[in-house]
């Protein structure tokens, strides 16, 4: 359907905004008050089922009759060459999908759109009215970051034509609640369950339940527990894990009431998590830098303490310390002089500032990476906050993985290491082989991480290990053998193990960003 430059009644359409199965969204200008609006447009298919226009007139109606200040405004509705079309607002900021593409959020961000969300949905529920398909898709965004949900009844417009699952239920198998599976009886609890599925998603970056196919995932909602967050997000504490959980119980009777309720009880969790933190000593945060004072690696404490998302540590890899931590240049090129000449500064204070431009007061501690001939290529900086109770947010330690991830990433990590050290040996010779090996166990050792490495070998003690000690590690090992054979060899060194290793097993560790990881670091 290409409507662009043609005109439905009073609106002039501009451009297209989005496709999906159901639905093709335009932008659209209305000339008779000058307004940009989105008119969404359906097949034509759809005027084949007999009851369809007149579902369709009624449902639009009741949606429209919706006002609430977190529920996409609907202005007008219509037919256009036997199309149907719903005319809605127009926002400017992408889709809450757009949105998460960018990684997981952090906690009070994912808190402030559960809350607008569970406050639009227990109006309309107060209305009679239930969503069926909550999503991140439908869930819109303005320029300030306020967040609007949309697209109220299309599942149920649409009913006799949907084929999402094969068996001819409503709505999306990824966020539907197991209660679909046997019935199309729907409550407001369906929307409850997709909010809190939403949540696990917004915090982790990913589905809580993933199969092959839709009916794979939706008997996954029925059968499978609801996985641990804290295996993925350590930072998060037990008491959000039962939000997640209560909200998306298997049993109606078991979730929550209403969505506000969700909300509510999340505020609760959160605050609990603030006041069990009071008083405990920050975890250090480490960052690790080349001979340029570029940084290599940021584990994820670093990125807590910097007001960071997760995904920003791509963004960060290969910027140069003053920038990520908002120093000067000075005193970066002082740090990296200081550290060369004596091997190793301690508890040098240091004021660095967030991603939001806060000051934050630190002590910082610098030991030196040598390569065999004494050498100064890098450093390893861990900062350590002077004590104030307004930072104490940023605790936490290293990203935990469960025993079958670390086994999974342990394979990864040992045959990665192991490519880099042939490399270096076929190029460099075995010295700067021993050499990669020494700095890979002293690295280790200094931060009493139970990895050592030797004639490439690298032995792992599983259960003592985490996420960040494999990234910060092969982030080590990556940016020295890149001095010695160039980006060029590493690059297909990393290529050759991911094509030799079990595709199955590379989903996994893929899961945990290992991956992308050496891409970062090769840019």
């Amino acid at each position: 359907m290409d409507f662009v430059g043609k005109t439905f009644g009073q609106y002039e359409i501009l451009s297209q905004i989005a496709k999906g199965g159901m639905a093709t969204v335009f932008r659209a200008r209305q000339k008779s008050i000058g307004r940009d609006v989105a008119i969404k447009v359906l097949p034509r298919s759809l005027m084949h089922d007999d009851g369809f226009l007149e579902r369709f007139n009624i449902e639009v109606e009741v949606i429209a009759s919706l006002q609430h200040p977190h529920i996409l405004p609907v202005y007008d509705f219509g037919q256009f060459e036997e199309m149907p079309y719903i005319v809605m607002a127009y926002l400017s900021g992408g889709t809450l999908s757009d949105n998460m593409a960018q990684g997981p959020m952090n906690l009070d961000d994912a808190a402030v759109v559960v809350r607008q969300m569970a406050d639009a949905l227990d109006y309309a529920h107060s209305k009679g009215v239930i969503h069926r398909d909550f999503k991140p898709g439908n869930v819109l965004l303005d320029e300030r970051g306020n967040t609007y949900l949309a697209d109220f009844g299309l599942a149920k417009i649409t009913a006799s034509n949907s084929q999402l699952t094969g068996t001819g239920m409503l709505g999306t198998p990824d966020y539907m609640a197991p209660e679909l599976a046997m019935s199309n009886a729907v409550t407001p609890s369906v929307d409850i369950y997709a909010l809190g599925v939403t949540f696990f998603q917004m915090l982790t970056g990913r589905m809580p339940f993933q199969a092959a196919t839709p009916l794979a995932v939706l008997m996954l909602h029925v059968h499978d527990p609801v996985p641990n967050i804290q295996t993925i997000r350590s930072d998060i504490n037990t008491n959000v894990q039962h939000v997640i959980e209560k909200s998306m119980a298997k049993d109606v009777e078991s979730r929550y009431v209403s969505a506000g309720e969700m909300a509510k009880a999340l505020s609760e969790a959160m605050n609990s998590s603030t006041q069990e933190m009071r008083g405990i000593a920050p975890a250090d945060a480490l960052l690790m830098t080349n001979m340029l004072g570029q940084v290599i690696f940021v584990d994820q404490t670093c990125l807590k303490l910097l007001k960071r998302h997760y995904a920003d540590a791509r963004h960060i890899i290969g910027k140069p310390m003053a920038e990520v931590l908002g120093i000067t240049a000075k005193e970066t090129e002082q740090l990296l002089k200081d550290v060369s000449k004596s091997g190793r500064l301690d508890k040098r204070p240091l004021e660095i500032k967030d991603a939001k431009g806060a000051k934050v007061q630190v002590l910082c501690t610098l030991v030196a990476t040598r390569d065999e001939k004494g050498g100064f290529i890098g450093a390893d900086m861990t900062l350590h906050v002077v004590a104030d109770a307004s930072r104490s947010d940023f605790i936490t330690p290293g990203q935990s993985l469960d025993t079958k991830d670390e086994s999974y990433y342990q394979v990864y990590f040992q045959a990665q290491m192991k490519t880099l050290w042939e490399l270096t040996v076929q190029l460099g010779g075995k010295k700067l082989g021993a050499n990669l090996d020494r700095i890979i166990s002293e690295t280790a050792e200094r931060n009493v991480w139970a990895v050592s490495l030797k004639d490439g070998q690298a032995a792992v003690e599983v259960r003592a290990a985490h996420a960040d000690v494999y990234r910060a590690l092969l982030a080590k090992a990556v940016a020295y053998v890149v001095t010695i054979v160039g980006k060029q060899a590493v690059t297909k060194g990393m290529q050759r193990v991911d094509d030799r290793l079990d595709p199955w097993l590379m989903a996994q560790v893929s899961d945990l960003r290992a991956t992308q990881l050496f891409k970062d670091l090769l840019i």
